[in-house]
């Protein structure tokens, strides 16, 4: 089996040999590792193999027993991202753990804003396969953001497009905007909206998403079938440089209307 695992086309393959590279290199047989990880010596072959696909808490497991700093849970993550076709899985773990929150929106409320009447209708009429799946995981990404002891600082900016665009009911979209209202005053975020009179800037571009995760920004470049996330320190730098411009063009909005 071994021989037919291929870690050039497949995360999932590259995390097999990985695995046994990382065994063979610290010189343990399948039954010492096993041992260490407490499973049986099966389970071992079968993620050696490419048989079996290795879990998060086996992930994180590894990297401590051999200092790898954090490579199985990386790879996992982003195997299981890529494997159900939704970036959205990688996303929500990075945003479960940012300290920091930078996003522009141009037609819907994030999702981490909505409520659930606006999500489910949003998600109603969207691509998603099943839409009450779908809720329950957008839901659960809002919960492991606000429910922490500790709020992240949040500065968000809205397309005045957002506030104009109807979902469902007038009354779903009333309870949309005072739950607005509400997370804006909270002491840790900033909403903002940027007026249809602005005209044209280098927001229409499309909505995105930076984080600062660990004392480095992520970006997440949204899409509506499937999103993007950016790791490499040059793409996240040029979200940030457009996330700066952004911010100052309503700085300089706000300061014309001053005088």
């Amino acid at each position: 089996m071994i021989s037919d695992l291929n870690p050039d086309r497949s995360l999932w393959h590259l995390i097999a040999v990985e695995v046994r590279r990382q065994r063979e290199l610290h010189q343990l047989s399948g039954n010492q590792l096993a041992e260490r990880l407490d499973v049986d010596r099966s389970t071992v072959s079968r993620w050696e193999n490419g048989i079996r696909r290795l879990i998060d808490g086996y992930a994180k497991q590894l990297d401590a027993l051999r200092h790898t700093n954090g490579l199985f849970e990386r790879l996992v993550r982003f195997a299981t991202a890529i494997d159900t076709g939704d970036w959205m899985t990688g996303l929500a773990a990075y945003q479960e753990r940012a300290t920091r929150h930078r996003m522009w929106e141009t037609v819907l409320v994030p999702g981490l804003f909505q409520t659930p009447d606006y999500a489910r209708a949003a998600l109603r009429v969207g691509l998603v396969d099943d839409p009450d799946r779908a809720l329950e995981r957008r839901m659960a990404r809002q919960a492991s953001v606000f429910d922490r002891p500790k709020l992240p600082y949040m500065s968000v900016i809205l397309n005045w497009a957002v506030l104009a665009q109807p979902v469902d009911s007038p009354e779903i979209m009333k309870g949309q905007l005072a739950r607005l209202l509400e997370i804006g005053e909270l002491p840790t975020v900033s909403v903002r909206v940027l007026e249809r009179e602005a005209g044209e800037h280098c927001g229409l571009d499309g909505p995105f998403h930076l984080l600062t995760v660990d004392d480095r920004d992520i970006a997440f470049d949204d899409a509506s079938t499937r999103g993007r996330l950016m790791l490499d320190p040059a793409e996240v730098q040029s979200v940030g440089v457009y996330t700066d411009l952004e911010l100052g063009y309503m700085e300089a909005g706000r300061d014309q209307e001053a005088d």
